[in-house]
């Protein structure tokens, strides 16, 4: 994968799959600590400690559609941040959801580029309407911190009988992310 936002669409993928009603996405960008770091956590079906092992294992899949039995998305997503110096973390209990966190030195030169996190977060939303999305963007430095929320829960109360896959809900959504992303500085990162 050429970005970190197509390894979070992978991973909201997963979620869905899971079963997740719910997903959290936080993406803090802490220029103080040299620091990105994405949050995923869903309230999917969870894994126990063997199934959490084997999901980082490229070899394994949970998806019983493939013909050959590889799921490369978090393995790869692993391999990224650990090759420049990041880290990678999933805990999952089940019937409790999975929380990944994955950190990235923002100054490291072989460090991919975050991509087009609005429209991966805007796909997802709009692709499965049926779940809660929470999304919080954090820009820190020396000088500012910037912060940004987003909750499809509280815009579906809002809307009513309205749907999320509505044309000018569509649009009220991708004018929010893009507002979100430009206020807390997420396109230069």
């Amino acid at each position: 994968m050429q970005d970190i936002s197509l390894h979070l669409l992978d991973i909201l993928e997963n979620s869905v799959r899971a079963g997740a009603r719910n997903i959290k996405v936080r993406v803090i960008n802490n220029v103080l600590k040299n620091r990105l770091r994405i949050i995923v956590e869903d309230d999917g079906s969870g894994m126990d400690a063997h199934t959490l092992e084997k999901a980082q294992d490229p070899f394994y899949t949970s998806k019983e559609e493939r013909v050959k039995k590889v799921g490369l998305g978090i393995p790869l997503f692993k391999q990224n941040a650990e090759i420049v110096g990041g880290s990678f973390k999933m805990a999952s209990e089940p019937g409790f959801g999975t929380v990944l966190t994955v950190d990235f030195p923002l100054d490291h030169i072989d460090r991919m580029p975050l991509g087009n996190l609005k429209d991966t977060l805007l796909g997802g939303i709009i692709g499965h309407p049926e779940v809660d999305f929470f999304i919080h963007f954090l820009y820190k430095d020396k000088a500012k911190e910037l912060c940004f929320h987003f909750d499809t829960k509280a815009i579906r109360e809002e809307l009513g009988d309205i749907p999320l896959t509505y044309p000018d809900v569509i649009e009220y959504i991708d004018q929010s992310l893009y507002e979100g992303i430009q206020n807390t500085n997420m396109e230069d990162v």
